[in-house]
């Protein structure tokens, strides 16, 4: 399979069990791919998939199938935010025209994938035999291994996209007593939203219809076609897109590569931005070199970077006068980028105020050393907030809580009480957040303090 879906499985753990149990699961699946580090665009073997959906199935304490349904049910989110919502809008009018189409889609991708790429058959119809029903259809090659996957996906874009809760009776499984696909019927729980799952018929003499006229929605996308096909391209140039980003981080991590450790992250910023503006001969970054591993030659080298980059032409007016080179940067014997800087931004919520910070990732060096009792942030005041809030703090009203944010997608990964800090070091920190190359922001804010009543059970 193609990296998505470990890619996947691994923003699911962090986002809702949290880094202890990714990396329980990875040990449990003998996984070696640091965190952050699956391609979207890569091939992994099957099994490697596999194990890590059994590794997560034994550490979450949930059934195989159960896992695949909340993979299938993240998947929009994941698929949404890396860049495919307009695709998605545009899918269809009702859940019969958005699952049939799902095939246009893929194969208007086709051809920013790899080779290798089969995606999945989906196909759907009105059913005969119940009214306000359809019939949905699903084929792999992997037979039935995902279909509760699929499960989890439809029912998330029924309630995301259409807003209904339906319900999926499975009519045959796909290998099962011969059957070549997977098939559901699918009803709405309210029948009043049958328009939702297969459309409206056109209004007008109701004896007219019965020669299967075209519904409302059907008229509607006819009358969208010029949209949804510059949605359809738009998809494809996103997919593009990804894989150069793709393209350069792995040369950026990947010692078979002459690149490997030798831009900055100025340097790693512009290439990324090139190559998805400019081709080579026509072609994209990724299609001149396979990046095989254990080929050097199949990788970029330093001679293959554009003339703003390439050492030879590089103007020291450009990117503060560095320029690429191999091992330009002390290397470390963890493996991080070398012109990855460990930056850590702390922000005051209440005042605004911030300070961007440099800190070694260490075993030993703490988060209270690092930032919290750091001159620099004293220096920032960014541990001072108003005087209400500072009144509300001295009578133990509310406690301060440093709160390590996900700025793209606003949430949390983690929340520390101050007394935490002294006992947590930086590498478990950044070990706790996917690479980026923007800083680990962390939210100074405070929370009022929870009291609980001597006669109430601590649970």
């Amino acid at each position: 399979m193609f990296g998505w879906i470990n890619d996947c499985v691994e923003c699911l753990v962090l986002t809702q069990h949290g880094p202890e149990a990714w990396h329980k699961i990875k040990e449990k699946a003998n996984c070696n791919t640091p965190d952050g580090g699956f391609l979207r665009y890569k091939y992994y073997h099957d099994k490697e998939t596999v194990d890590l959906v059994v590794a997560a199935s034994e550490v979450l304490g949930a059934s195989v199938d159960d896992v695949l349904y909340a993979f299938g049910d993240f998947f929009i989110f994941y698929v949404r935010d890396n860049g495919y919502s307009s695709v998605l809008e545009c899918l269809g009018g009702n859940l019969r025209d958005w699952l049939s189409n799902l095939n246009s889609l893929h194969d208007q991708l086709q051809a920013a994938y790899p080779e290798g790429f089969v995606a999945p058959v989906f196909w759907s119809e009105d059913d005969d035999e119940e009214e306000g029903a359809i019939l949905v259809h699903y084929h792999s090659r992997r037979g039935s291994l995902l279909v509760p996957l699929v499960v989890g996906l439809i029912k998330r874009v029924a309630t995301d996209y259409f807003d209904i809760d339906i319900k999926m009776d499975q009519l045959q499984l796909q290998d099962a007593d011969g059957a070549k696909n997977t098939s559901w019927r699918v009803t709405t729980v309210d029948p009043e939203m049958v328009h939702k799952i297969r459309g409206k018929k056109r209004l007008g003499d109701k004896h007219n219809n019965n020669g299967g006229g075209p519904s409302d929605d059907q008229t509607f996308s006819t009358a969208q076609s010029t949209n949804y096909n510059a949605t359809f391209k738009e998809g494809n140039r996103q997919a593009s897109y990804l894989r150069v980003e793709e393209f350069v981080k792995r040369s950026f991590y990947n010692d078979n590569s002459e690149l490997f450790h030798a831009l900055t992250v100025e340097h790693y910023l512009y290439l990324v931005d090139y190559w998805k503006q400019t081709k080579i001969n026509d072609k994209w970054c990724f299609e001149i070199w396979s990046i095989q591993d254990g080929d050097p030659k199949s990788w970029a080298a330093l001679a293959d970077l554009p003339p703003k980059l390439n050492p030879k032409t590089i103007e020291s007016v450009h990117f503060g006068g560095k320029t690429p080179k191999t091992g330009a940067f002390p290397p470390t014997e963890d493996g991080t980028l070398q012109s990855f800087p460990p930056k850590l931004r702390v922000n005051n919520v209440s005042s605004g105020k911030f300070i961007d910070l440099t800190v070694p990732v260490s075993e030993t060096a703490t988060l209270e050393e690092a930032f919290y009792t750091n001159p620099q942030v004293d220096e920032a005041k960014v541990k001072e907030f108003p005087p209400e809030i500072e009144e509300e703090i001295k009578n133990n009203e509310v406690e301060i809580q440093c709160v390590i944010w996900d700025e793209r997608k606003k949430e949390s990964f983690h929340t520390f009480v101050l007394s935490d800090l002294s006992t947590t070091t930086t590498k478990q920190l950044f070990d706790l957040v996917p690479v980026s190359f923007d800083p680990i922001v962390i939210n100074v804010q405070t929370a009022k303090v929870l009291t609980v009543d001597d006669d109430e059970e601590d649970i």
